[in-house]
């Protein structure tokens, strides 16, 4: 067995060699003579490494079966398990990709690309917002200083009723990235529908001058029947935002 080991490591590195000198062709015939001659014990890195030239190859189904059969005799590989995930993604099937991910999440907790690539295929599934928020929070947590987990983390909080948890998100993702458009548009809406107008506008003033392109989610936001104001004359709006104290 210890001959066999040494064996695939040392093909390993010269598919690794190839990859890297963009010799893929080369990489995939090295890993398929492996495969053809190393006992089925100890293929697990070589299937692993045929996932993913597949992948790089859009070969999505074929990389699904040789990460299939490398997981299963290295069920809890993590590495495996992302880029099984990848593979299932990359095929369609997002249920098997979550699955994938957030096993792999569990078992490496610590991996922000794993926790992403979950979060994103809660969002792509239209997952219960619970769920997301609590992804995303995830994401936020290891990602600190990335906007991108924290608007989300605020779209889920959102969807779930949870304004004070939403407007808490945008405003962390502000004092990260403060000329953030679109998170001020989203910062003036859970204002606005947690009673706030006065704060709903300023934010909205910010947003619309910080891209003219914002104004039709702010006029369409103030229009509100219950929470909103209506202004008729959509050019006095505009001229009112940009007036609006920070």
């Amino acid at each position: 067995m210890r001959a066999n080991g040494v064996r695939v490591e040392a093909l390993l590195q010269q598919v690794i060699t190839e990859l890297q000198a963009g010799r893929l062709q080369q990489a995939r015939a090295l890993c398929e003579r492996g495969l053809s001659e190393v006992p089925a014990v100890a293929q697990a890195p070589l299937q692993q490494m045929m996932a993913v030239l597949c992948m790089q190859a859009g070969q999505a189904q074929s990389a699904r079966e040789h990460i299939a059969a490398s997981l299963a005799q290295r069920p809890g590989h993590v590495p495996s398990l992302k880029i099984a995930g990848d593979a299932a993604l990359a095929a369609g099937d997002v249920p098997a990709a979550r699955g994938h991910y957030e096993q792999a999440a569990t078992l490496q907790p610590d991996r922000a690309d794993i926790w992403v690539a979950f979060a994103r295929t809660l969002q792509d599934g239209r997952a219960d917002a619970a769920a997301r928020a609590q992804a995303w929070a995830r994401v936020a947590a290891l990602l600190p200083s990335d906007p991108e987990p924290w608007l989300q983390l605020a779209n889920a909080r959102q969807d779930l009723g949870d304004l004070p948890g939403a407007i808490e998100a945008l405003r962390v993702l502000l004092r990260i990235a403060p000329q953030h458009a679109v998170a001020e548009v989203n910062l003036g809406i859970a204002l606005q529908e947690s009673g706030q107008l006065e704060a709903a506008l300023r934010a909205y003033g910010r947003a619309y001058r910080l891209s003219e392109d914002t104004f039709g989610r702010i006029a369409h936001a103030l229009s509100t029947p219950r929470v909103g104001r209506l202004w008729l004359d959509l050019d006095a709006l505009r001229t009112e935002l940009r007036a609006l104290p920070d």
